[in-house]
């Protein structure tokens, strides 16, 4: 097999290689240089200009997570039992912020993990190694936040806790 370019798409190949743009099938051209992406205004996409209306599509998405995705309804528990002892152990400023920010990462990626997930099932229905992909990954993100935030909570919490009990 020859790497070379065939006649046909001689021209193409070379328009492509002087620029930094990706040919969609309907042969569109999207720039892809770093301020590409600020430049497409695709049919259809309408931003919110109404910041309560945002507000309520939130809560929306909140609310489905809490009642459907199981995940969440750990993290609600763990987060409850996080902010219980903490408040006991009466731990400082900084130890609060790093909690917040651990709990605040997990419910972030499982909320994340959903959308994802939600997306592709949207997109295929058929098995297909790049939805398995997708979603794999997006499940290892909350994996990670999770681990993260077990680290995180054994390192302020468990000495003082050790601390207390202890006497």
């Amino acid at each position: 097999m020859s790497d070379q370019p065939t006649p046909d798409n001689d021209a193409t190949q070379a328009e492509v290689e002087k620029k930094d743009v990706l040919r969609t099938p309907d042969g569109q051209e999207i720039d892809l240089g770093i301020t590409g992406t600020m430049k497409l205004d695709p049919p259809g996409r309408k931003s919110n200009p109404n910041r309560l209306a945002s507000v309520k599509y939130a809560v929306a998405g909140l609310l489905y997570v809490l009642t459907h995705e199981q995940s969440i309804k750990l993290a609600t528990i763990v987060t409850a039992i996080v902010i219980v002892i903490g408040l006991w152990l009466q731990i400082n400023v900084l130890s609060w912020a790093l909690l917040t920010f651990a709990i605040g990462g997990v419910w972030v990626t499982e909320c994340l993990n959903t959308a994802i997930e939600a997306a592709i099932d949207l997109g295929t229905s058929d098995p297909h190694p790049l939805a398995k992909i997708g979603k794999d990954v997006a499940s290892t993100a909350a994996l990670v936040s999770s681990i993260v935030f077990v680290v995180i909570v054994v390192l302020i919490l468990l000495p003082r806790l050790l601390d207390r009990i202890a006497g």
